[in-house]
């Protein structure tokens, strides 16, 4: 019985070995090292005159498969397209909503930079550089260091407005000379690297050491790697400079506080 139930299944494949054409081909088992494609759309089969195990692809398995997947895969990419036209339009809505419910700003710097800081964090409002870079210039046309300073940054690396050197130097000056540290230190940069203004290293050892006074990790650096490369006669005249700067900056401070 067994062999006729053999001879039976031998017949209704109708294989035939690929390397010896002998007949005598039956169905193998799965192992677990075959890979998962295999076991998906394949069937293998195994040769009884050689032992040559072989695969051929079993259309029962790719039909079942393909009326399986093909409907989950379908329903996926629909989802996905609307996922991103629903993220889009949102993000659309957000914006405007976002522009519509802010509140009148009083004109003054400080509360503009408080407008311009929120863009860029994206504060209750949807993060925008162009935002940012806009309530920022504002701030510092209404005399806020901070607020000349971050414009001026703006500038410089053209973050949410056009590119200008020229005009960072000048804003970055005006905040310098109100006593902003970090100012001081990005205004000596500028003099090092010659970005908007000639190149003049003693000009940059004088912001950078006013920097440092203040507590600028970075400027005490930049101020010491420059004193070997000035006369000994420039450096004793930007320090002189550097306090007679320091103490008009303190003049000025304590008179706006007043």
């Amino acid at each position: 019985m067994a062999k006729q139930n053999e001879k039976h299944e031998l017949a209704s494949d109708a294989q035939i070995c690929p390397r010896c054409s002998a007949p005598e081909v039956r169905k193998s088992i799965l192992h677990s090292r075959d890979g998962l494609l295999h076991k998906l759309a394949y069937r293998p089969y195994r040769c009884r005159a050689c032992h040559l195990r072989y695969w051929e692809v079993s259309p029962v398995k790719v039909v079942f498969y393909t009326i399986l997947i093909g409907p989950a895969l379908v329903l996926s990419i629909l989802w996905l397209l609307t996922t991103d036209r629903f993220a889009s339009e949102t993000s659309a809505e957000a914006k405007q909503i976002s522009t519509d419910n802010i509140e009148p700003v009083k004109e003054d710097g400080a509360t503009e930079l408080q407008m311009g800081l929120r863009y860029v964090i994206g504060d209750g409002v949807v993060k925008s550089p162009k935002e940012a870079a806009s309530w920022f210039e504002k701030a510092a046309n209404h005399g806020s260091a901070e607020g000349q300073y971050r414009y001026g940054l703006a500038l410089q690396e053209g973050r949410g407005v056009l590119q200008d050197y020229k005009a960072s130097f000048q804003w970055l000056e005006k905040a310098a000379q109100q006593g902003h540290p970090q100012a001081q230190y990005s205004y000596g940069q500028l003099y090092r690297a010659g970005i908007g203004v000639e190149v003049d290293r003693a000009r940059a050892y004088l912001w950078f050491n006013l920097a440092a006074a203040q507590g600028v990790g970075e400027a005490a650096s930049a101020r010491d790697s420059l004193v070997w490369q000035l006369e000994p006669n420039q450096v004793s005249a930007m320090q002189a400079e550097a306090r007679r700067l320091s103490q008009a900056i303190a003049v000025k401070a304590s008179e706006n506080t007043k």
